[in-house]
């Protein structure tokens, strides 16, 4: 789950827990491998693959079942356009004050909070407030070009791709039958709407839910289903559509990676159904048009993405997803996403009991120091991208897993307290 041969140097120059957990890196530059090593545990292995990141394999000269495909960002040049859609911003930050947005000298203050504590290993912070940006910081070798690790986050950006395809292609949330694998049981019944909910009722093992030892990845010597589709280099889509329902859709919300693949799979079986390319269709149909530039959607060996975990993107690209959002799923005026999705998005799902939307985190319970109608992309350790609508505002915080909790979120919450009240002032 390493980025590239430059994401792996800068990995490498980078945090300090990578020694602290004990793992040992080699690096096949010429052949596009590389090996993880950890004492008492079996060598894990990847291949490079270009636009598609890197594929988990069984051994360094093991094939891959897919050709990959280039996928390169055609948006405007990024450094003569102004931000959201380019890079181009007025200045040094902390001159671009203005009566529309917060003191950039607060959350340059919340900004120390986050980086204050090394062991809390965060990697960058971004600050967007009525649009523009107020405050920006990376972690020693990182920068504003880094794509950094974001787990579930992915989630969210699937949920974003199959929102996409729903406004271009037309659809429907309540739309059944979505597998032929499912048209002869009760799966059959299992809506659209269930799998961005992560409820469709799969039996699918995990632990990784709230109140669940998350641990545990293992039970009765084999990964809990939750890993193994990351972790047994196999077919992910076949394994997750093979699931048999444990209760009825729509019921039980459950936090299992199952939905999200098989949102994923709808969506692939879709494109190909249109002749079109399932690995180059979200740089072009949603990346591009936001300006997105940097985030890799990995795969398993067959080339079907893993982005309920498997991904990687740079802050600002981060921002822009919750940007879309914070504006009703348009871009400069124009609709990306169909009309009503975010409200969907946000509003709390039933299985759920106001926890989650489709695919985010709601902050109706107050968990963030935050408005209630704060709600966020949520990825392992404290990754976050948080949108706050009704202050007109977006911030990002990345950090790689670092092995200990260390009061990442205790810190991302004080942070977040200041913004607030400058935000609302």
């Amino acid at each position: 789950m390493l980025l590239d041969r430059d994401g792996l140097r800068r990995v490498l120059a980078g945090h300090p827990m990578h020694d602290e957990l004990g793992v040992r890196i080699e690096l096949d530059e010429a052949r596009g491998r590389v090996s993880l090593h950890k004492e008492g545990l079996r060598p894990a292995h990847a291949r490079f693959t270009g636009d598609q990141g890197v594929v988990l394999v069984a051994d360094p000269d093991a094939p891959v079942h897919f050709d990959p495909e280039p996928a390169p960002p055609q948006g405007p040049d990024p450094d003569a356009t102004p931000w959201p859609t380019g890079d181009r911003t007025p200045g040094d930050l902390l001159d671009r004050a203005t009566s529309d947005t917060l003191d950039p000298a607060v959350a340059e203050r919340a900004a120390d909070l986050v980086f204050a504590n090394p062991a809390q290993c965060a990697s960058a912070f971004l600050v967007v407030h009525r649009g523009q940006i107020v405050a920006e910081r990376y972690f020693r070798a990182y920068d504003r070009e880094t794509r950094f690790e974001a787990w579930s986050m992915g989630k969210t950006i699937g949920l974003a791709l199959a929102g996409r395809s729903l406004a271009l292609h037309g659809g429907d949330l309540d739309q059944t039958d979505l597998f032929p694998e499912w048209a002869h049981d009760e799966r059959r019944h299992i809506r659209l709407r269930d799998l961005m909910q992560l409820s469709s009722g799969l039996a699918f093992s995990g632990s990784f839910g709230r109140n669940e030892d998350q641990s545990e990845l293992a039970r009765d010597g084999r990964f809990l289903d939750h890993v193994y589709v990351y972790a047994s280099g196999g077919d992910a889509f076949r394994f997750c559509v093979d699931a048999p329902l444990e209760h009825p859709p729509g019921t039980v919300g459950r936090y299992r990676n199952c939905d999200p693949l098989l949102l994923q799979k709808w969506l692939r079986d879709r494109l190909i159904e249109r002749g079109e390319s399932p690995l180059a269709w979200p740089q072009r149909a949603l990346f591009d048009p936001l300006g997105i530039r940097g985030i890799v959607l990995e795969t398993d060996p067959f080339g079907q993405f893993l982005i309920s975990g498997h991904d990687y993107g740079r802050a600002r690209d981060f921002a822009r997803l919750g940007l879309l959002f914070l504006q009703d799923g348009t871009w400069n005026g124009q609709p990306v996403l169909p009309e009503g999705f975010v409200d969907f998005v946000r509003r709390p799902a039933p299985a759920w009991k106001g926890e989650r939307g489709a695919s985010v985190v709601l902050n109706r319970d107050g968990r963030l120091a935050l408005p209630t109608d704060a709600y966020w992309m949520s990825g392992a350790t404290v990754n976050r991208t948080i949108v706050v609508p009704s202050l007109d505002l977006v911030v990002v915080r990345m950090g790689p897993i670092a092995g200990r909790p260390a009061g990442e979120l205790a810190t991302l919450n004080e942070a977040l307290a200041l913004i607030a009240d400058a935000a609302g002032r």
